[in-house]
This record gives C-alpha cells, sequence and structure tokens, in this order.
C-alpha cells in the first residue's frame, strides 16, 4: 500500500527497512520505536501513505488508527502495567 519511495514509513511497510513488528492488518502497522523514550513506545501508522497532515486521511483509515490504537494500548496495558498510557497523534 505505500507510495512514496522517500516516506520512511512507507520504506518499512514495504520491509525495505526492518522493524520489530508488533501488530499489521490490512491497514496498519504497529512496531516497537528503534529510539523509545519509555519503555513500551509504539508507532502505529497506517499502511496508506498520507500527507504529513494527519487529519486529512480518509475517516476509515483514522478509525481503523484509533480502533488499533486501543488494541495495542490493552496489550501494553496487560503485559507492563504502567501507571498510565498515552497517544499522541502526529
Amino acid at each position: 500500500m505505500a507510495n512514496n519511495n522517500d516516506c520512511i514509513f512507507c520504506k518499512i511497510v514495504s520491509g525495505k527497512i526492518p522493524c520489530y513488528k508488533i501488530y499489521e492488518d490490512k491497514e496498519t502497522l504497529a512496531f516497537l520505536d528503534a529510539f523509545p523514550q519509555m519503555k513500551g513506545q509504539v508507532l502505529l501508522i497506517p499502511k496508506q501513505h498520507i500527507s504529513p497532515y494527519m487529519f486529512n486521511i480518509d475517516d476509515k483509515i483514522y478509525c481503523s488508527l484509533l480502533l488499533t490504537a486501543k488494541k495495542i494500548a490493552k496489550a501494553i496495558d496487560k503485559s507492563l502495567k504502567p501507571v498510565k498510557t498515552g497517544l499522541v497523534i502526529e
């Protein structure tokens, strides 16, 4: 689905850059951050290349990202038992 040769995330989706995948479905990919600022930090991206402005994406993909984030947060809570879990949208 990725379609921009210069985009680092498209390279990750296509397998040109390796990552430690923790979740993948038809529309999204979640992987551990290579340089985490905290334990359990995950990057969740759409497989389709999007503009730099996150809120220009299709509603279906946006909803898919949020539902996937919820699944990942539950898994992090269960395994790491953090004081809190946060979500940052960039």
